[in-house]
């Protein structure tokens, strides 16, 4: 595509240099350069290998020794004269909107349900994914994978950049996908990764405290989620979860059609009839369609509230009550949500990603739920992130917790102890025996492991699905679920 019809899209630019080149390619990335590519420079982004660079502008000489013809700079510089450069108030805008034009929109031929809020994004997508596989062809974007008619690729963010996003649009495409479902995160929305891009409904789920070492208020994190939600159509549909405090302020945002979902207000999906067990939930799902019985495998009210979040993004659809209850009651397996870990022991033990004073909340009320004779936690806070939610947790923790354990979650460049120090701030009772520090998340995990009764539960929380752990400059291979699961296969083997 001849970058002067690429360039169509882009508001407020200034273009120097006369040529009009072929454009083979649209990357952020200098790494991802190749001749005839036009290389955008980006404020704060996030290289493949995780690193992320403060700015892209200085990259732009690397960029144009790898074979750039165009540059698309927020911040202008000087180029050699066979350069096109384009100089836009909003680098991150401009290339939202040109990696759109250069894939030719892909995500116009399937339709698009956007999952927002704080906790639940990740779960709620897959639900969607699988009330909608029973009649269509899915594709899944979000923090663990993208998905394409259940076939699993690599991704690196929960909303990936422009580029890469508009590529795995082409490639859903493709494969001929009738929808996708994706989460959009408070980022995503900051950083125009998501404009210029359509959706047919949209669900937002919840509004707790995260994030705040990026958007400092919870004002700008709330704005964040309602700027996305108030961009779709009128003629579209966001399910609310009104149970939600947040609720109203997001509703006198909206211009699409709400879906009110919920389990205590007046809402147009709920569930009746209750019964949270250990092998799942069982309930009355009542919708503007009807009502009908469900058995899912899902455990857990906090998933309960995401399978009714689910179904309002699928209302839409022309999909019977009997494909919704199918699609609830398959085994909806999400990594590290309340993942059991299971080597024929006579306690529980269950990996989850809570990392915010909610979500802790929520996975606790559900492990509590299944009746334990005892709860041990084990958790962390990271470090370079939000500070203020660690003494939080920590209480939340110590008060819902028989027993407790403290440990590493990627301590990045700050100091373990220092964290740790933050943590039990939030301990009312410090010398009551009921908690425990332990910096090696490794040994951590083996003790709450090893000094397990019948019929304990073990949480393990705050890492999740993610396979590293983080320490000053090194970054190690770590799993919660591969280590829970090793060492009660050692255990087993009496090894442990």
């Amino acid at each position: 595509m001849k970058l002067s019809e690429l360039l169509s899209v882009a508001p407020e630019k200034k273009v120097t240099g006369d040529q009009d080149p072929e454009i083979n390619g649209v990357v952020y990335d200098p790494l991802r350069v190749k001749p005839g590519f036009l290389y955008a420079a980006i404020n704060i982004y996030t290289q493949l290998d995780k690193i992320e660079l403060p700015d892209g502008h200085p990259f732009v000489d690397d960029a144009i020794r790898a074979g750039a013809c165009a540059v698309l700079l927020q911040n202008d510089k000087p180029v050699p004269s066979h350069i096109v450069k384009i100089v836009v108030p909003d680098s991150r805008l401009a290339l939202a909107l040109i990696a759109g034009k250069f894939y030719n929109h892909p995500s116009r031929r399937f339709k698009l349900i956007g999952i927002t809020g704080t906790n639940g994004k990740t779960t709620t997508t897959h639900i969607v994914e699988s009330i909608l596989l029973t009649r269509y062809r899915m594709g899944l974007i979000g923090t663990l994978y993208y998905k394409i008619n259940n076939k699993i690729y690599k991704s690196k963010d929960t909303t990936p950049e422009p580029p890469d996003l508009q590529e795995i649009y082409a490639h859903m495409a493709n494969e001929k996908c009738d929808y996708c479902a994706m989460e959009v995160s408070s980022h995503a929305v900051d950083f125009h990764r998501v404009a210029g891009i359509e959706y047919e409904a949209g669900i937002w789920t919840n509004l707790t405290q995260d994030h705040l070492d990026f958007h400092l208020t919870m004002d700008n994190y709330r704005n964040a989620k309602i700027q996305w939600i108030s961009s779709l159509a009128k003629d579209k549909t966001v399910g609310i979860n009104i149970d939600d405090p947040s609720a109203n302020l997001f509703l006198n945002a909206l211009r699409a059609k709400p879906i009110l979902y919920g389990l205590k207000g007046k809402s147009d999906v709920t569930a009746k009839n209750i019964h949270l067990g250990n092998d799942g939930t069982d309930f009355t799902l009542a919708t503007p369609k009807g009502e009908i019985d469900v058995h899912a495998r899902l455990r857990g009210e906090f998933n309960l509230y995401n399978m009714l979040a689910a179904v309002t993004g699928a209302l839409h659809t022309p999909l019977s009550l009997e494909e919704i209850k199918a699609g609830l009651e398959k085994n909806i397996a999400v990594a590290g949500r309340f993942q059991p870990v299971e080597r024929g022991q006579d306690f529980t033990v269950l990996v989850d990603y809570a990392h915010t004073p909610d979500g802790l909340t929520k996975v606790l009320n559900a492990a509590r739920t299944m009746k334990p004779e005892r709860l041990i936690t084990v958790f962390g806070c990271g470090g370079d992130r939000d500070r203020t939610k660690r003494p939080i947790m920590a209480s939340i923790v110590e008060e819902m917790s028989d027993n407790f354990i403290i440990t590493d979650d990627n301590p990045r460049t700050e100091d373990p102890d220092q964290i740790m120090n933050d943590i039990i701030q939030g301990i009312k009772e410090k010398k009551g025996g009921k908690y425990e520090i332990i910096h090696d998340r490794y040994e951590a995990i083996k003790h709450a492991i090893t000094t397990a009764k019948s019929g304990d539960l073990i949480l393990i929380a705050g890492k999740g699905h993610e396979s590293t752990q983080t320490l000053k400059d090194t970054t190690l291979h770590f799993n919660d679920f591969e280590v829970a699961d090793e060492i009660l296969l050692e255990m087993k083997r009496g090894k442990a």
